[in-house]
């Protein structure tokens, strides 16, 4: 198979770029059919993968952080094959698709991993592959960025800080026929389990059943809240009984507030969103 791929320097805060020469190294002694070249970055990176593919690339490869592989997602929209090199901060789509971290394990699995059709998510015409969440979780992202905090610590620091000041913002939410409005601690929806660098948000889900695995926090008092938190490393948190867990196809969620709506390194804001589960979309060299 011929691979093409696509390496983001700036990735895990520029350290990523550090790693450039070893992997160049890494592919030539495994033998690898390759091209390579550095992201471009949003839709550059998403014309380059449409390159790619005319020029016969069967995998096109995002050696970056799970922000590169929703932009080569968004790229290929089902055609091709996804490869992954992980070298992001959190690398949680990575860690859902039992990716090594090590450059020669990632590099191994491209020649004799197996390929999946696996689900992706729609959210204002954008695909996402990893969790999208809002509330807590995406309050917490956005003060993680905004203070420039990295790795568990960082991720650790951002929670408490946003803690502080977190508002429980009311909201409709609606999936397949299902409603209920009320006040929320977070929701948080995907196909993949991970977030937020090794949270085991979603602990059951499944990239293709066809369905996003739902949870929803009603809302807790901080200290229940603090109390449950470290049961999310082990995915051992929905036995807390405000915590609800569903699958759905569609997905609504509406606010007289702005929310914030992270997904795949990514984010947004918006009062109104519509998540679309789309099923067996993409190609997909895993573990």
């Amino acid at each position: 198979m011929r691979y093409h791929i696509l390496f983001n320097p700036t990735s895990n805060r520029g350290k990523a770029e550090k790693k450039y020469n070893e992997l160049i190294k890494i592919l030539n002694e495994e033998e690898i059919d390759y091209t390579i070249e550095l992201t471009l970055g949003k839709e550059g990176t998403i014309r380059q993968v449409e390159e790619a593919l005319k020029k016969g690339a069967d995998v096109v490869v995002a050696a970056g952080g799970d922000g590169t592989i929703n932009e080569v997602v968004n790229g290929l929209k089902g055609r091709g094959i996804l490869g992954i090199i992980p070298l992001g901060r959190g690398n949680d789509i990575a860690i859902s698709y039992r990716i090594p971290r090590d450059l020669r394990g990632a590099v191994k699995l491209l020649k004799n991993g197996v390929i999946r059709e696996v689900d992706m998510g729609l959210l204002d015409g954008r695909y996402f592959v990893g969790i999208a969440g809002t509330g807590f979780v995406g309050d917490v992202n956005y003060n993680s960025n905004k203070l420039n905090l990295t790795g568990f610590k960082g991720y650790i620091i951002s929670v408490f800080t946003t803690l502080k000041g977190f508002k429980y913002p009311e909201c409709e939410f609606s999936f397949d026929g299902v409603s209920w409005r009320g006040r929320i601690t977070l929701i948080a929806l995907g196909n993949t389990s991970y977030y937020g660098g090794g949270v085991k948000l979603l602990p059951n889900s499944d990239p293709e059943d066809g369905y996003f695995d739902v949870g929803i926090v009603q809302k807790i008092h901080p200290l229940e809240l603090v109390a449950t938190f470290p049961l999310v490393y082990v995915g051992k948190h929905t036995i807390n009984p405000h915590i609800k867990i569903y699958r759905g196809r569609e997905v609504k969620i509406v606010s007289d507030h702005e929310l914030i709506i992270s997904f795949d390194g990514e984010m947004i804001r918006s009062k109104e969103i519509k998540f679309v589960n789309v099923p067996k979309f993409q190609k997909v060299i895993r573990g």
